[in-house]
């Protein structure tokens, strides 16, 4: 696991940045991507990053309905996230029956988000995630009321 060794000032680019070097390190997947394609990524990972969520089946979920209730993100920018080839490719090896067992399995998760999301300050704003970007998570989790709401545990060295 990557550590901060307690930084609260790292921002949210450099976040992202370290997620992506943990799930993949090759640049493989990011690489060759649309402006579009990667511009939703980031907003992909940015709800990775904000709402403490980590990279299994069921922490994928919890990120997509995250993104959904707790930010600004319109279906066609969630859609371009998943839409890709490599993603594709990750479902189709889980098998849809899994997934969709999973997204059943999760409702009472599911609604706790959702009701978490409705008790934010406000939603994070995704037009301004380059701004956002250049700001520290802690910031942008305390000024949406993020804090409190996930239990961040600190994955990918994020406090």
């Amino acid at each position: 696991m990557i550590t901060t060794d307690g930084d609260s000032s790292i921002t949210l680019g450099e976040a992202i940045e370290r997620l992506r070097k943990a799930e993949d390190p090759t640049g493989e997947v990011t690489t060759g991507m649309s402006s579009g394609t990667a511009e939703a990524f980031d907003m992909h990972d940015a709800v990775h990053v904000l709402f403490g969520c980590g990279t299994s089946l069921e922490e994928e979920i919890a990120a997509h309905v995250w993104m959904k209730f707790g930010t600004t993100a319109k279906l066609g920018d969630m859609h371009k996230a998943v839409a890709n080839q490599e993603h594709r490719k990750v479902l189709s090896g889980i098998g849809h029956f899994k997934v969709l067992g999973t997204w059943l399995r999760m409702l009472p998760r599911i609604a706790g988000i959702v009701a978490g999301a409705r008790r934010m300050k406000k939603p994070v704003a995704f037009e301004e995630l380059s701004r956002l970007k250049q700001q520290p998570v802690a910031l942008i989790r305390n000024e949406h009321g993020i804090q409190g709401l996930v239990a961040c545990d600190g994955q990918f060295g994020i406090p």
